[in-house]
């Protein structure tokens, strides 16, 4: 008997019984047209449709992060105005993670049965999913899920947590590339940078699991200092992260990157005691260069990291002699407790625009660290986002504390980019253009190799109608980052549209494999000057199917240009994209 471990996606027409009463040849051809989108969306995802009752659809995936994202984009299509008119059905989804017995190409088993039970537990044109499913697509799948505590399903044993996916996740500084499997995604192929160098996220060989967030935050660090070498080059965090987990051989790494080196090693915390196993590997060949075992007390943290720095530094550029001066620039908390408690926020901070719960105990965390440590800049940075991710879920003004806390981390470390990627960001929303570039300019001359930090100053370089200039930092943001998620490539296609070449702001999205609302917004009003209705079209139904009620006078609320007229133009042309008339209007 044959066995494998298989996500399982079960969906149901909803109302068939229905309709079929009210008009059989007309469901059948609603049906028969829905099997093809949910059979193309799963090849799409590398999934196959197993199985076929009816109005019941059985997919099975390798991945976790793949099945959900291909039911997430699935359930958009069904809900955009035009499928609407063309099939008109809505589907219940649920998704389970198990294993299964495998009889010819049909999957059987308990698996199988569960995918189904939740599907029965879903509402109209939602996603369910199972806990099993929800820990593995987390980090990666750029969803928000809300817990829908637990269930107990018809002939099942046990009660099962579900959570339900509630939309895209926003852009974040933590952004990694989405992947779908344990291969590296495509990026383009970039000559070997020199004295270059990525660090592979150290992993966790405590049997604690607990003890994840203590070897996430020193990988972090680890990037973050050698970041301040303007002579190494360092790939993004981002771009690191996106690696974490995944068995990929280190020649690959250094292929798609574009590094000579990879650091890689593990971190163990017991008490207060660390041990630290460290590796710098030749990404060409894959010999080993060096190694390095360190045991310490947790307050000799900081010493280690920096004696790790300098031989990085000396193996990678050849240089120790501004050890001493890196090291300077860095303020260390007064409290090691303090940095404790923002290494545990910091973990949730990751993924905690994915759950209500997960934002909370990221704000948590971070007033755990103040109130051991009110001087401690980072934490009031840190709490500056979190407070904005928690109120994308509470929908509470927390402007004032924002502007606060933003405030307090630079005067209290001015030290750390991150502060001032932040206090830029709250300057730009504000239309204070010159305090935003003040900032953005120093959180680039702290941590040069920051790929989402490039993007934001790329990103005011468009606000000030310099597309040409916010071109060029995208090129060093994709450069550090070669996986940079959509949502951050987006600077690209704003700029384009900013210099008035739509033509190439319209290529530009249409090569991304998942659009943004925002891109897709750009795109459709790139559309508007090409003088091609099928183009136009094609750009709209894009834009409604992320967004079915887009609004362009709210949509450009949010875009901060320093010029009123780009801002006019731009909502005048998606006035015409919404428009019922469209095609007339391009005529």
């Amino acid at each position: 008997m044959e066995r494998r471990l298989s996500t399982i996606v079960a969906a149901d027409v909803v109302g068939y019984s229905a309709r079929m009463g009210r008009d059989e040849a007309d469901t059948i051809r609603r049906v028969a047209a829905l099997a093809d989108l949910i059979a193309t969306k799963a090849a799409a995802h590398g999934g196959r449709v197993f199985s076929r009752a009816g109005d019941g659809f059985l997919s099975e995936f390798s991945s976790p992060v793949s099945a959900v994202r291909a039911a997430f984009e699935l359930q958009q299509e069904l809900a955009a105005p035009e499928t609407t008119a063309t099939i008109g059905l809505e589907l219940r989804i649920g998704i389970h993670l198990a294993d299964v017995v495998v009889s010819g190409d049909d999957l059987l088993g308990d698996g199988v049965n569960i995918a189904s039970r939740i599907e029965t537990e879903a509402s109209p044109g939602s996603i369910l999913v199972s806990s099993t499913v929800f820990d593995h697509v987390k980090r990666n799948a750029q969803l928000k899920f809300e817990h829908q505590g637990s269930r107990q399903l018809k002939n099942i044993a046990e009660p099962l947590s579900v959570y339900c996916v509630v939309g895209e996740l926003g852009s974040h500084s933590w952004a990694t590339a989405l992947m779908e499997s344990d291969q590296l995604p495509t990026a383009l192929k970039a000559q070997r940078q020199p004295n270059s160098v990525v660090v592979i996220p150290f992993k966790n060989i405590n049997n604690d699991p607990e003890q994840e967030y203590f070897a996430d935050g020193f990988s972090e660090d680890l990037i973050t200092e050698l970041s301040r070498f303007s002579d190494v080059f360092t790939i993004s965090r981002n771009a690191s992260f996106g690696m974490k987990g995944k068995s990929i051989d280190v020649r690959d790494v250094g292929r798609t990157l574009g590094v000579h080196f990879c650091l890689e090693g593990g971190i163990r915390k017991l008490g207060d005691r660390v041990r630290i196993n460290s590796y710098l590997v030749d990404a060409t060949s894959g010999d080993q260069i060096w190694s390095e075992k360190h045991d310490c007390s947790f307050a000799e943290l900081f010493d280690v990291q920096d004696e790790l720095i300098a031989r990085i530094v000396s193996s990678v550029a050849g240089q120790i002699e501004r050890r001493a001066e890196a090291s300077a620039r860095r303020k260390r908390p007064n409290d090691l407790e303090a940095y404790d408690c923002l290494m545990r926020g910091l973990e949730f901070h990751r993924i905690g625009g994915v759950t209500r719960e997960n934002a909370e105990q990221a704000l948590y965390w971070f007033e755990q660290a103040l109130a051991r440590d009110p001087n401690f800049g980072r934490a009031h940075a840190w709490r500056a986002c979190a407070l904005s991710t928690l109120s994308e879920w509470t929908g509470d003004d927390v402007w004032g504390a924002l502007l606060e806390s933003g405030r307090l981390a630079v005067e209290l470390d001015e030290t750390d980019a991150e502060s001032h990627r932040i206090a830029g960001s709250l300057a730009l929303y504000q239309r204070e253009f010159d305090s935003a570039h003040y900032h953005f300019n120093r959180a680039l001359e702290l941590n040069p190799n920051h790929a989402f930090i490039v993007g934001r100053m790329g990103e005011l370089y468009n606000f000030l109608g310099d597309g040409q200039t916010a071109l060029n930092y995208l090129q060093r943001a994709k450069t550090l980052d070669p996986f940079l998620p959509e949502y951050c490539r987006e600077l690209e296609a704003v700029a384009h549209y900013v210099i008035g070449d739509h033509q190439s702001c319209y290529r530009v999205v249409g090569e991304f494999s998942r659009p943004s609302r925002r891109s897709a917004a750009y795109q459709a009003g790139a559309a508007v000057h090409l003088d091609d209705a099928g183009r136009l079209r094609r750009a709209k139904d894009v834009l409604l199917t992320i967004d079915p009620t887009f609004d362009p006078a709210q949509f450009v609320l949010t875009e901060f240009y320093r010029d009123r007229a780009i801002r006019d133009q731009l909502q005048r042309d998606l006035e015409i994209v919404v428009a019922s008339d469209v095609l007339k209007l391009v005529g």
